[in-house]
């Protein structure tokens, strides 16, 4: 799979996605007793299905305002469609996630009168969301069948704790991660992928251990197969994304959304049943990671050093080579700079403008090649002499 294909697509889902924790949870707003019975029982078997209800919306697909018809919420630059269906009307890439008496609703975002996003929520009799699945701009066939699927599928017990989330890649590639708690406490998550057969194949699994404060301490990251360290595996990638909304919004938890492994570092490859200690500090920034072999001996430690909310520079330890990366931003949190150095000598800079990247090599503090990047492309490069 594409890890930075994988890293765009992510970045792309959560943009979209934006509002939709408040959106799922409008439960007064959107169950009318018109659609709704107090008996489920009675819905699943006698409930006459009614037309689906339109709205003016915006990118986050929130309801704004309520249309009498189809034709007038579409003439918006965003329309939002709101449908209760029969469960024989789930397609059957869903069909596996449904249980008896589950409550089904469909919530389709339109721009410029095209459908971009389709979400499915499970209710069960309590009116609670028990599964939610999102996918953009995917095509449902007759049998059931999707086609350039992208999105995700979130399960929650009768608790409501998210214990597993299916990411669905439009190149076919899935990753499934299960959550585990103790009380109100997660304290383990394995992620696994998709391989193209019949079952999943665990790649490793997270363990959270938190002080006496209940804040998060440390996560021990355990590999259950070889694997190569880069965008698509960030630590916090297995963290449900809900827990990590309530945390951002209360201010206690900051995520870094770019790669904690630059390309400077090189391919970063871990062996099976070794792991990484991840240290965080009182605003669960991960300050530190430390590479243990599959013997318990250090490989190799890599330090981050943070302002507010951004990393400005991370240091790579292994041995008598010490690696370390500097990072400039914008007022818009947008990374413009990026400075390499190795055992204390610059060796490269990046500079950052949109998609285009200008990279400088440097020999004895001169810069001696400069490339030009567009979306990854090298599009030109010189040789700078004196």
């Amino acid at each position: 799979m594409n890890k930075k294909k994988i890293v765009i697509i992510t970045f792309i889902v959560l943009l979209l996605f934006a509002g939709l924790i408040a959106l799922t949870q409008e439960l007064d707003f959107l169950f009318d007793n018109e659609y709704i019975e107090n008996d489920f029982i009675e819905i699943s078997e006698n409930w006459v299905k009614q037309p689906p209800r339109w709205f003016r919306s915006n990118i986050g697909g929130m309801p704004l305002e309520e249309t009498f018809t189809s034709f007038t919420a579409l003439r918006n630059e965003y329309a939002l469609s709101i449908d209760f269906v029969y469960h024989g009307d789930v397609p059957d890439f869903l069909y596996s996630y449904y249980e008896e008496n589950y409550l089904v609703e469909i919530r389709t975002l339109h721009r410029n009168r095209q459908p971009i996003r389709v979400q499915w929520i499970f209710r069960d009799i309590e009116k609670n969301t028990r599964v939610n699945a999102v996918f953009i701009n995917s095509t449902v066939t007759n049998e059931g069948q999707v086609i350039n699927r992208t999105g995700f599928v979130e399960i929650f017990d009768d608790k409501l704790f998210l214990i597993s989330e299916y990411r669905f890649f439009d190149d076919g590639g899935i990753i499934r991660i299960d959550f585990e708690y103790n009380e109100d406490f997660l304290i383990s998550a394995m992620v696994s992928v998709w391989d193209d057969g019949d079952n999943y194949l665990s790649l490793y699994t997270d363990y959270y251990f938190y002080n006496n404060s209940l804040s998060l301490r440390t996560i021990e990251r355990v590999f259950h197969r070889t694997t190569q360290l880069g965008l698509n595996n960030p630590v916090l990638i297995s963290f449900p994304r809900r827990m990590m909304d309530i945390e951002r919004n209360a201010g206690m938890f900051v995520t870094e959304r770019q790669n904690l492994y630059p390309d400077f570092f090189g391919d970063i490859f871990v062996a099976e049943e070794s792991k990484i200690i991840y240290d965080t500090d009182i605003r669960g920034r991960t300050v530190s990671q430390t590479y243990y072999s599959e013997d318990g001996e250090v490989e190799w430690v890599i330090q981050n050093t943070w302002l507010d909310n951004r990393i400005i520079s991370t240091t790579k330890i292994e041995g008598d080579n010490i690696q370390m990366a500097e990072f400039e931003y914008n007022s818009n949190g947008d990374r413009i700079l990026e400075r390499n150095y190795k055992n204390g000598v610059l060796e490269r800079v990046v500079y950052t403008d949109g998609n285009i990247d200008t990279e400088e090599l440097y020999m004895n503090d001169t810069v001696v090649l400069r490339a030009i990047w567009e979306d990854g492309v090298k599009i030109s490069e010189t040789r700078v002499r004196d």
